[in-house]
């Protein structure tokens, strides 16, 4: 804020300026600014603090504030018929009206929100609501108000209850047990269910009910673990465990049949069997025994190979199976194909032959294998030959290519980049290391670093180098082109090229007043002021 500082001092004989009365007028309008005048808080320059604030315009304010600094006390006052007549005073702890029962606090229409308070709230009546007005708060019932401006307090409603219900009591009794009382002062009554019963309160309602496990007459439950005495029932069984079916197509061994789904079943079973008197029994092929009257016997004749037994037929040890392990002794043939892989021949002693047409198979000790001379096709691990119009499948578990030189991979072979080391090159990019002059990572390894925020380029890399990081850093903020900014700027100042008084200040002197300078030996407004006249001092003083 600012306040009022005289700028000038008037002596007898000074010579009075317009700058003089100008400054002085100046700090007036400041002083009296009203965003950023003085503010009246009692500093220096600032006024003195404002102990009123009243009706705008008057002398002797009616509606007014007052700060009584004697008492301590901010006053409250408002005009009333013509009189400033004070309402109410602040003072340390309190709000104090100064006419008691003369001020209310809101208005029928006009209310406060809520209230809050810590403390004693004394009252002459309360109202609640559209209730009469409550004058007094009673604390004995036995001798009540007459009227309904009156509330109790509990301890009196708690005296008053005691004093009814003590030495009363609840008499009742059940099926059992005799008599039985509450009293109604001290105890409580209790309603509970038996075996099956429910009980639920609510509402001054005790409601008496039987549960999930007790069985209704209309209602549809399960039974578990009963046992009915001579049941008696009166019409069809029914449900998912009671089968009426002719062919007893469920076969079930926990549902029950119908007296006709069982009638059905047994007749049309007996009707398959054949009926009349069995004459004879004759063995068949394979069979022995038989006859025409009395028990007969029917015998399983056993061949080679198979033997009969009391309860089954079976081959006997003399013959193969497809998954057993038998050995052949003094079998001839010819083996036509192996459909096992795995499959292999074995020798139960040492230079055993096995005879293949030409050539002979000579196996000795399990080690050697010597084939005989074939006259064409037979290729040997140490044998020369040449393979015309066949496939190795090299991707096969365990076949594999080695020794493989050079000159043998011919240049049609066109071999994919993809099938050397990893695989991850491809033809296109094997094929940019066709004009590499020498190592491509000692060429990629004396290259510039990537260039990010985390690795910068040093500003002395680029062009002559002339420029470092700091003077670079002073193109931050430029908003236009340099040089054109420069070239609108004033040309060096020296004695070839001045520059015109009226481009210094608010170029309110030009060149010939600035040459009053020349000459002057001291601070010029303190020789001027030393030569104002005693008319500044006087129109100064009718100025303020």
């Amino acid at each position: 804020m600012a306040g009022y500082t005289r700028q000038s001092s008037i002596n007898d004989g000074d010579t009075v300026t317009a700058a003089l009365f100008n400054n002085e007028y100046n700090q007036l309008l400041a002083a009296f600014n009203n965003a950023s005048g003085h503010k009246h808080d009692g500093t220096a320059a600032e006024g003195p603090v404002i102990g009123l604030v009243g009706d705008a315009g008057l002398t002797t304010p009616l509606n007014k504030i007052l700060i009584d600094t004697a008492n301590d006390h901010v006053e409250f006052y408002v005009d009333v018929s013509g009189t400033s007549t004070q309402q109410f005073r602040l003072q340390d702890g309190a709000i104090v009206p100064i006419t008691t029962n003369d001020i209310d606090l809101g208005t029928s229409s006009l209310q406060f929100k809520d209230s809050f308070f810590d403390g004693t709230v004394t009252l002459d009546g309360l109202v609640i609501g559209s209730a009469a007005s409550i004058t007094d708060v009673d604390t004995d019932l036995s001798a009540v108000s007459g009227n309904d401006d009156t509330v109790a307090s509990a301890k009196a409603i708690k005296t008053y209850v005691d004093a009814q219900v003590t030495a009363s009591d609840l008499d009742f009794s059940g099926d059992a047990g005799g008599n039985q009382a509450i009293d109604l002062d001290s105890q409580s009554l209790t309603l509970t269910g038996g075996t099956g019963i429910d009980t639920t309160g609510s509402a001054q309602t005790m409601t008496f009910a039987i549960d999930s496990t007790v069985a209704t007459l209309t209602g549809s439950q399960t039974l578990t673990n009963k046992t009915l005495t001579s049941p008696v029932l009166d019409t069809g069984i029914s449900g998912t465990a009671f089968k009426d079916e002719d062919n007893m197509s469920s076969n079930s061994a926990t549902a029950v049949a119908s007296q006709q789904s069982i009638k059905a079943y047994v007749d049309t079973q007996v009707a398959t069997i054949p009926t009349g008197d069995i004459s004879s029994v004759v063995a068949g092929t394979g069979l022995t025994g038989g006859g025409t009257s009395g028990d007969v016997t029917l015998n399983v004749v056993g061949g080679t190979g198979i033997t009969a037994n009391a309860n089954d037929i079976a081959i006997d040890a003399t013959v193969a199976t497809l998954a057993g392990s038998q050995t052949f002794t003094n079998k001839s043939g010819n083996i036509s194909q192996w459909t096992n892989d795995a499959g292999y021949l074995t020798a139960e002693t040492d230079n055993q032959t096995l005879s293949f047409s030409t050539p002979t198979l000579t196996i000795s000790n399990g080690n050697n294998v010597n084939l005989s001379a074939l006259t064409t096709g037979l290729i040997t691990a140490s044998s020369t030959d040449t393979l015309t119009n066949k496939t190795i499948d090299v991707d096969a578990t365990g076949n594999s290519i080695t020794n493989l030189a050079n000159a043998n991979i011919k240049t049609a072979a066109a071999i994919d980049a993809t099938k050397i080391a990893d695989g991850s090159v491809t033809s296109a990019e094997f094929q940019f290391i066709n004009s590499l002059s020498s190592n491509a990572q000692t060429q990629i390894d004396s290259k510039q670093a990537t260039i990010d925020a985390s690795n910068r380029l040093n500003a002395n890399l680029i062009h002559d180098g002339s420029v470092d990081n700091t003077e670079f850093g002073y193109l931050n903020g430029v908003t236009s082109a340099i040089q054109t900014q420069i070239n609108t700027k004033q040309a060096t100042i020296d004695s070839s090229s001045r520059l015109n008084a009226n481009l210094v200040g608010d170029g309110s002197v030009d060149n010939t007043e600035f040459g009053y300078i020349n000459g002057v030996t001291s601070a010029i407004q303190t020789q001027i002021d030393a030569k104002a006249s005693n008319g500044f001092a006087v129109a100064m003083a009718i100025a303020l």
